[in-house]
């Protein structure tokens, strides 16, 4: 995969910064005061509903300084130092005044919620200064307490106090997530299909070929502004939704200049000073990307690689003497070689500022990190006696990764009056990852030991482009129209994945004539997407003269995927005459490959390794939120949506005169209402019910009538073209209470009915492989308890704690090859629970100690009378140090999985999987320009 998007972010970022100095000179010679000024900034909302309020009037009272709100109702003052007053007012709103200690060099944040006339108990208020960051932990609750759904909130400050280096790391320390493979999130114990991610509001393709699912490791912290996790659905939201929404918050503008840089450096116990596998790849595998040594090669051609003369190909293909050429062209990279560890690192810049009536804000970031581990791996077979199972293959794993991201933000909004604004979004992000893995055991399918030897490198970007436009409509009756053009594609490329296998024989390991011995593949695959969006909300009063809202607006989403793959192997002939215990490397020379010598190349590509996809959803909704008292708010409406989906599959290579294309297409029409109550108990409290009904539907391969197997081998997969869409009946309530900032007490119960949900199931067959079906039914239910206290000005404690209880019911035509009809969800954790406690020294320094467990879980569903696989119950220990050495220098020591449980998996209470990842320890060092 090559960097082009990176480059082309790259120059645009470089251009921006170009043009941006000439324009800030001139707009700051203009408005700015003389003499040092130290810049106030904030939000103005309604206190009633916390809807951004804009035009309002903010002024440095006793001076001609004045500011007016955005469309986001944010405003930006340069007052001189010393203590002052702000006077804020708006037409229907009671005015407030804010006194403001400006200290010099030090910015202020202020944040106003006006009230409405008609229920102002007074004129002039006195508010305290409100000092916070958009993604510090008390302001996130705040927008939790003041949001229209039950939702979760992860500020980007608070990730950096936990060490956590990308979203998926983060998200395992939220109430009721639980994180798979370091990558996919289950909200509430549902699987990742059940989850949908946004960047901006925007939905997003996604790099994985085989899961219906955003990887969230492929974003950066230090990228992010927040975090957010919708827990129940309102019609403004993707109607694809069951365990919740993740809303990805890219860093946003700034209200005043900021310059911030970081560079981390770490080790991991398994990897500092250890010896590790590695091979010859490209010179730029640290940075992420391949340099194109694993690419096909350019002799390759077009067309199926077969030798002409077989039955199937009497006049078609290759020469003997053709093939050789194309045999030889390949790298000759089979081993795994000793490597050397390097240590973790990485870096992070941050730009961001408000040029009067332009706003920029820039980051770019890089990592780079390795892990060496040992991993035992055993499969079983139901033995003579009932419940006893025995061991049918003992393998022992080594293992070695290095992967290195790049992620790229460039983002730049023009206020060109107080009610417009437009704005353009960029995110880029970029992982390469390079696994060599061995591993060695006996096998009873051919009654031997065998080692297996893999090299496998894979590049994954997401490139998203974004214009946006928010207006403020005074004039249709008051009124704010939003939108969004937004285009995203994700790539993931997997150039020269090599394997080899080796068999004992004869007191010594040789090349074995196996399927995955000699292989090569190479697969690519392109995820597109367009997203288009208009929100219209209007603003006016109730009966009782009270704030209301109307909301609705239209959204369609194109979204395009297409997947290559190429298969070769290199096939022993029958005038083999090499030595098979020598090396990979020594077996397949020149002097081997050709029609007289030892091995030919040969095309194993299979019919069904290329498709096309496509997937349109035409939606529009309508809603209100409506106060129906002083204390009763509903928010409420109903969201249509109209979902066509065509699956192509076909032979590229085929020598039929027509192209021959397997279709598989599904067209619903979806209507999903949603009911969510807010009743404030106190101002700082609240009791929330929630009432939805939402939709899951097939993956695009899920739905296609091909049989496919995964990059990294197993069972085959075959789609279901029968299948349907699921419909998920959702109820939520939640009581939460915010005495302070940074303080929360809450308790959720949920429930969630399921009618047709999408199971994965073994079907019996020859060669057992898995498909898809539509199970009968399906139910989750389960408890949320939340605390987080500042038991002193010293200590803050906070802990949550998630039961979940699913149950999932098979048709009993699935009895034949499943081992139970009824049995809890895949993915599911019964128990979650984190747990947090931080000391703060003079304001200068903290200690935090953050604990995360998950219980047990089936990872892989048991047939033929083999039980289902647990990952077993784990919990992990995180220690983080934080001092401000002097002025803005910053210094961060982390242990990160201190306790180091390994990773456990059972089959029938016997230990089928194990390893451990290590205890890592990294310190950062970070630098605030202003």
């Amino acid at each position: 995969m090559k960097s082009p998007h990176l480059m082309g972010v790259a120059l645009w970022l470089f251009v921006t910064a170009c043009a941006v100095p000439g324009f800030a000179q001139d707009t700051a010679s203009a408005g700015s005061p003389a003499g040092a000024t130290i810049r106030v900034a904030g939000r103005v909302l309604d206190s009633q509903n916390a809807v951004p309020l804009p035009g309002v009037t903010v002024e440095l009272v006793g001076t001609d300084v004045v500011a007016y709100t955005d469309v986001d109702g944010r405003y930006v003052l340069d007052v001189p130092a010393g203590t002052h007053e702000i006077k804020v007012v708006l037409d229907g709103y009671e005015e407030q005044t804010v006194r403001v200690q400006a200290e010099s060099g030090q910015p202020v944040d202020v944040n106003v919620a006006l009230t409405m006339a008609a229920f102002a108990e007074q004129v002039t208020v006195t508010a305290d200064v409100v000092e916070s960051s958009m993604s510090s932990a008390a302001t996130q609750l705040v927008e939790r307490r003041r949001a229209s759904v039950i939702s979760d909130n992860l500020g980007a400050a608070e990730m950096r106090q936990n060490a956590d280096s990308n979203a998926a790391a983060g998200m395992q320390r939220v109430t009721g997530l639980s994180v798979v493979d370091d990558q996919y999130v289950f909200v509430r114990g549902l699987g990742e299909r059940y989850s949908t991610t946004t960047l901006n509001g925007a939905t997003l393709p996604t790099t994985e070929p085989d899961r219906r699912v955003v990887p969230l490791d492929l974003f950066p912290a230090g990228l992010l502004e927040s975090v957010r996790v919708s827990k129940s659905f309102s019609p403004d939201q993707p109607g694809d939704f069951a365990g919740g929404v993740v809303e990805i918050q890219p860093l946003s503008l700034p209200s005043r200049a900021v310059l911030d840089a970081s560079f981390t450096i770490g080790v991991n116990s398994q990897t500092a000073g250890e010896t590790g596998l590695g091979y010859s790849g490209g010179s730029r595998d640290f940075l992420g990307y391949g340099n194109g040594a694993r690419e096909l090669p350019t002799s390759f051609p077009d067309r199926r690689v077969v030798r002409r003369g077989g039955i199937f190909t009497p006049d078609v293909g290759f020469l003997r003497e053709d093939l050789e050429p194309l045999g030889e062209a390949f790298e000759n990279t089979w081993d795994a070689q000793p490597r050397d560890s390097k240590p973790e690192q990485s870096y992070n810049l941050v730009y961001g500022n408000r040029f009067g009536r332009l706003g920029v804000v820039a980051s770019v970031t890089q990592g780079y990190e390795e892990q060496f581990g040992d991993e035992l791996w055993r499969t079983f077979r139901v033995g003579g006696e009932e419940d006893d199972l025995e061991v049918f293959s003992d393998y022992a794993f080594q293992t070695s990764t290095l992967q290195a991201r790049t992620g790229v933000v460039g983002n730049v909004a023009w206020q060109f009056s107080p009610s417009h604004r437009l704005g353009v979004n960029n995110f880029y992000t970029h992982t390469g990852s390079d696994e060599t893995r061995t591993y060695e055991g006996f096998n009873s399918d051919i009654a031997t030991t065998v080692r297996d030897t893999r090299l496998f490198w894979k590049e994954e970007a997401l490139l998203t482009n974004q214009l946006i436009g928010d207006h403020h409509l005074s004039g249709f009756g008051n009124s704010r129209v939003d939108w969004r053009v937004a285009y995203a594609r994700a790539d993931r490329d997997e150039p020269d994945l090599r394997q080899t296998l080796y068999e004992f024989q004869n007191g010594q390991f040789v090349l074995a004539d196996e399927s995955q011995s000699g292989f090569r593949m190479f697969n690519t695959l392109d995820d597109q997407s367009v997203d288009l969006a208009l929100n219209w909300s209007v603003y006016t009063t109730t009966w009782a003269s009270q704030p209301m809202m109307f909301k609705f607006g239209p959204s369609f989403i194109r979204r395009e995927r297409d997947f290559r793959s190429r298969r070769f192997r290199f096939v022993p002939l029958v005038t083999f005459g090499a030595d098979r215990s020598l090396s990979p490397e020594e077996l397949f020379t020149p002097a081997n490959i050709g029609p007289e010598d030892s091995f030919e190349i040969r095309e194993e590509t299979r019919p069904t390794d290329t498709y096309e996809a496509n997937q349109d959803i035409l939606g529009g909704y309508a809603m209100i939120d409506l106060p129906l008292s002083n204390r009763l708010r509903l928010v409420g409406g109903v969201r249509l949506e109209r979902f066509e989906q065509t699956v192509d599959t076909f032979d590229p290579f085929s020598l039929a005169t027509e192209l021959e294309i397997v279709r598989s297409e599904l067209e619903t029409t979806d209507v999903l209402p949603a009911l969510n109550l807010i009743y404030a108990l106190t101002p700082s409290a609240n009791l929330r019910v929630s009432a939805s009904q939402t939709v899951n539907r097939p993956e695009f391969r899920e739905l296609a009538p091909f049989e496919f197997t995964d990059v990294v081998g197993g069972r085959s997969v075959v789609g279901n073209p029968d299948l349907q869409r699921a419909l998920i009946r959702n109820v939520d309530v939640r009581w939460e209470w915010f005495p302070r900032a940074e303080e929360v007490l809450a308790a959720s119960f949920f429930v969630k009915q399921f009618e047709d949900p999408i199971e994965r199931i073994v079907e019996p067959t020859a060669q057992l492989r898995t498909s898809y079906t539509n199970a009968e039914s399906a139910r989750n239910f389960g408890v949320e308890l939340e605390a987080r206290k500042a038991l002193t000005p010293w200590l803050v404690a906070g802990a949550n704690y998630t039961f979940v209880d699913s149950e999932i019911e098979l048709a009993p035509a699935a009895q034949q090859v499943q081992t139970s009809l009824t049995r809890p969800l895949a993915g599911t954790s019964k128990h979650l629970f984190n747990a947090l406690g931080e000391l703060r020294f003079a304001q200068r320094s903290s200690l935090r100690v953050l604990y995360n467990f998950f219980g047990d879980r089936i990872v892989d569903v048991g047939s033929e009378g083999l039980p289902d696989i647990i990952q077993e119950d784990r919990g992990g220990l995180d220690v983080v140090f934080s001092h401000q050495l002097a002025g803005r220098l910053n210094l961060r020591v982390a242990g990160v999985n201190l306790i180091d449980d390994p990773f456990e998996f059972t089959q029938g209470g016997k230990l089928q999987r194990s390893y451990e990842v290590g205890r890592t320890f990294s310190v950062s060092l970070g630098v605030s320009a202003f």
